[in-house]
């Protein structure tokens, strides 16, 4: 028997009269391939065939657009930043609020956020700039 902590209960995809399905592939995957459409499977609480045969027919219709590596990369570098944003944000609007009840703040406190503010923008740049010099088009291949 199966451990649901380990191995929640799968799902399986409604059967639909209007659409039955047919037609069969089978695949052929290594170790580590079989492995990662196992835990993907798992999260998506599906059966292996079903989440390969849900992922590829989501790729192949344009449903579902995958990511390489180095675009993940990119997005959480954008993300990270965009957080670091957020935070700094909340730290000029404390204190705008102190200095607008008539608070004081140092010099130095004032120099960290907006060393910091700094830092965040430059990230946001660098990353927008490999992702433009991605998207320019090349020379026509020929």
């Amino acid at each position: 028997m199966r451990d649901p902590r380990v191995f929640p209960a799968q799902r399986r995809r409604e059967r639909r009269e209007d659409e039955p399905r047919t037609h069969r592939v089978n695949l052929r995957l290594g170790d580590d391939e079989l492995a990662a459409v196992q835990a993907g499977a798992t999260l998506a609480g599906l059966t292996p065939a079903s989440y390969a045969a849900r992922t590829v027919v989501a790729v192949a219709m344009g449903t579902l657009t995958p990511i390489p590596t180095t675009y993940r990369e990119e997005l959480r570098e954008l993300v990270d930043a965009r957080t670091a944003l957020t935070r700094l944000g909340s730290n000029l609007n404390q204190i705008a609020k102190v200095l607008n009840s008539g608070g004081d703040i140092t010099r130095e406190q004032l120099d960290a956020v907006l060393e910091r503010v700094g830092e965040a923008v430059r990230r946001v740049d660098e990353a927008t700039i490999v992702n433009m010099r991605r998207r320019r088009p090349g020379p026509p291949a020929g």
